[in-house]
């Protein structure tokens, strides 16, 4: 330990002594927890180059995706546009609507 860490633990001595232990520990805590959440808003946590590469990886990933679900659902679209159209010819008929 340096000097200015001894000093530093003299000066909270006292604060610890009037307001008690747990209260300097909290405000401590507070203060790291503040610095944190700030370094993250700003993203200094992470850096950008690291950012951008997964954002890339998401977006390609995010492509592939789309191209299997269209790829998977084309024969559900198929049968649904079937029976949009069948349900569209047989709606000309008000006798087949039952309740």
């Amino acid at each position: 330990m340096g000097s200015t860490d001894i000093t530093n633990i003299e000066r909270l001595l006292p604060l610890a002594d009037k307001y008690g232990l747990a209260y300097i520990v909290a405000l401590i805590l507070l203060i790291i927890v503040i610095t944190l959440v700030r370094s993250i808003v700003k993203g200094n946590l992470v850096p950008r180059e690291l950012l951008d590469r997964a954002e890339e990886d998401r977006d390609r990933l995010q492509a592939i995706l789309d191209k299997e679900r269209a790829d998977f659902m084309a024969p559900t679209l198929e049968v649904l546009q079937r029976l949009k159209i069948d349900h569209a010819a047989v709606s000309g008929n008000d006798e087949d609507r039952g309740g």
